[in-house]
């Protein structure tokens, strides 16, 4: 079994952003030969959700500065709510993105979750698939052509200059977010690959499985996973969304083997959220993850 992908996802948001908390981790990342990291999106969550994604830094701005400070590791979005913003100007930042850090951006994409965040931006939750549908079609258009014509549901466009190009030829991969079977069939029809969150490996192992058949060559499977390092055993909880999720945990074996799971299941990508601490004890975590841990997944 080969050793998979492995991301950090940047602690952008929560108690414990700083700086340093994008910057400093960005730069050890890379320094420690981490595959990837990854940013986070909310804009203007409701008060409910106050804790953890009130306080965060713009994604897409978070992701170029990561991009600045680094050379080499991937960075991507974990993910973006493409409907809740405008699908044109998301394009344009993201080929920004590709084009300035030569080709090293995944894109993340999804539906979202939070309705009254949607009403805070003016956008419409109850069409949110079509408009990611539609959304996908419309950015690879963009990302294909310097002179693209595009006439959609939601967008047209017509008489337009898109350039410079992403670095990435027809522009980076895209891979969709969400753990629903509507989330993952929409991945297998449209999509570079399958990006879930927190997802139990018993269920990431079925729902794989169930693709076979279906899947274009080169698609990923990958998960992102919140691992506690403070010796306390994994347990599931129940999401806001009323799926079952897994929250990995305890000594460097136990967390070994739990991330082997998914592997086994057929993730060939892991990107890891290591808690909502500062920065330093973030980065310290990361040393012990890939001193420990990786070597054994």
């Amino acid at each position: 079994m080969a050793r998979p992908f492995l991301g950090i996802a940047i602690p952008h948001f929560g108690r414990n952003l700083s700086p340093e908390s994008v910057y400093g981790v960005a730069r050890t990342a890379e320094e420690l030969g981490y595959d990837s990291i990854w940013t986070t999106d909310h804009v203007i969550i409701d008060s409910s959700n106050y804790y953890p994604y009130g306080p965060i830094y713009e994604s897409i701005v978070t992701l170029t500065a990561i991009g600045s400070v680094t050379e080499r590791i991937k960075i991507g979005t974990s993910i973006i709510v493409i409907p809740m913003r405008n699908a044109i100007l998301v394009a344009k930042q993201l080929a920004s993105v590709d084009s300035l850090t030569d080709g090293r951006l995944i894109v993340g994409l999804g539906v979202g979750w939070n309705r009254q965040e949607f009403r805070n931006l003016g956008a419409s939750f109850g069409r949110r698939g079509r408009i990611e549908e539609e959304s996908i079609k419309l950015m690879r258009t963009l990302w294909s052509s310097s002179r693209p014509v595009f006439k959609g549901e939601f967008y047209k466009v017509e008489d337009a200059v898109f350039e410079p190009p992403p670095a990435q030829a027809g522009g980076p991969p895209i891979w969709l977010g969400g753990n629903s079977r509507a989330a993952f069939d929409r991945a297998l029809r449209l999509a570079d690959g399958w990006h879930v969150t927190g997802m139990h490996p018993d269920d990431f192992g079925e729902m794989v499985r169930s693709a076979a058949g279906r899947v274009k060559p080169g698609f990923v499977f990958s998960a992102r996973l919140a691992v506690e390092l403070e010796g306390k055993g994994p347990r599931e909880y129940i999401s806001a969304l009323g799926d079952r999720r897994y929250l990995l945990g305890g000594d460097a074996g136990q967390v070994a083997g739990q991330l082997s799971e998914y592997v086994k299941a057929g993730a060939s990508h892991l990107v890891l959220y290591l808690g909502d601490v500062p920065a330093k004890t973030y980065i310290e975590r990361m040393k012990h993850f890939m001193k420990d841990i990786a070597p054994s997944i």
